[in-house]
């Protein structure tokens, strides 16, 4: 890949990263929130299911993005003719 593709796939993996670090934080910290007693049982239930949502996207799109950036960013070996300069996939 040229470049500056290259370049694209770093500035996607990098916030990425820490973007999946985020989300789980975010869980994490939700699993504490549920283990621990609280004495307003009945709006917990619904704020652990809104913030479990996010925590979820906040995995989830980083990790699509990250995997974008990782395609770019992949080494790719490929077989060129000398005489013709066709290029075939290298298995």
């Amino acid at each position: 890949m040229s470049g500056i593709v290259v370049f694209i796939g770093y500035i996607l993996i990098i916030p990425s990263v820490v973007g999946i670090c985020l989300g789980a934080m975010t869980l994490l910290g939700l699993g504490i929130t549920a283990a621990t007693p609280s004495e307003y049982s009945d709006q917990t239930g619904a704020f652990l299911a809104v913030a479990g949502a996010t925590g979820f996207m906040f995995i989830l799109a980083p990790l699509l993005l990250g995997l974008l950036g990782w395609l770019l960013v992949m080494k790719k070996s490929v077989l060129q003719c000398n005489a013709c300069g066709a290029v075939v996939p290298a298995s």
